[in-house]
């Protein structure tokens, strides 16, 4: 019997217009390692292999493809490959969750609408294909990311707040941070910032039984 995963990727690749969304490869890593410094405040989304050498996304690669609870996927544009990347992770195979998401876009491909399309596609690929819902974590301070769920369909359903370690040394009062103020506080004397906590539902689709 085919697995929900096999069924998954089965029906890879997707193409929307000009868009093409595809397993991710190994070169992708590369591509995506190359990825120009986001601006401020976004400067610290940059990927963790970003700094490794090739052996070590080799073996990066190979572990993440050998995750049963993972898929991961990019955006193509013509001829302008990996200008997107998606992470389905922590999947539930057997109540058909999608635990967490990673999105990330090309910078010089932001606000142009193009996180919308494919957390578009990529979500209706997974209710077409039996998930249940979709989870994920998101600052609560980034607000286009916020606006791109909310446009999909996600909804806030909780909060949590992680520890910042990046911000102790930062002056909050400084008027760049102002977008970030209502989503920290101390606790135990470290800064800890606001996360929404976000789920996608497929209605169509009955719970398992």
């Amino acid at each position: 019997m085919t697995s929900l995963k096999e069924q998954l990727v089965n029906r890879l690749p997707m193409t929307q217009g000009r868009y093409t969304v595809r397993l991710c490869k190994r070169g992708d890593l590369d591509r995506l390692a190359d990825w120009p410094a986001y601006p401020f405040p976004y400067e610290g989304f940059v990927f963790s292999f970003a700094a490794m050498d090739s052996m070590e996304r080799d073996a990066l690669y190979r572990e993440r493809d050998c995750d049963n609870g993972r898929i991961t996927v990019v955006m193509d544009c013509a001829r302008e490959t990996a200008i997107g990347y998606l992470a389905l992770v922590n999947i539930d195979w057997n109540q058909r969750v999608v635990g967490d998401m990673s999105l990330r876009l090309h910078p010089m491909w932001c606000d142009r609408g193009i996180g919308t399309l494919m957390l578009s596609c990529v979500s209706g690929w997974c209710f077409r294909s039996g998930i249940r819902a979709l989870r994920l974590d998101v600052a609560a301070s980034n607000r286009r990311a916020v606006r791109c769920y909310e446009k999909v369909g996600f909804r806030r359903i909780g909060e949590l707040w992680r520890e910042a370690d990046d911000l102790r040394n930062a002056d909050l009062n400084a008027p760049e941070y102002r977008f970030l103020r209502e989503h920290v506080r101390t606790h135990c004397g470290s800064p800890v910032v606001r996360f929404w906590k976000m789920e996608f539902r497929n209605t169509s689709c009955p719970p398992p039984g």
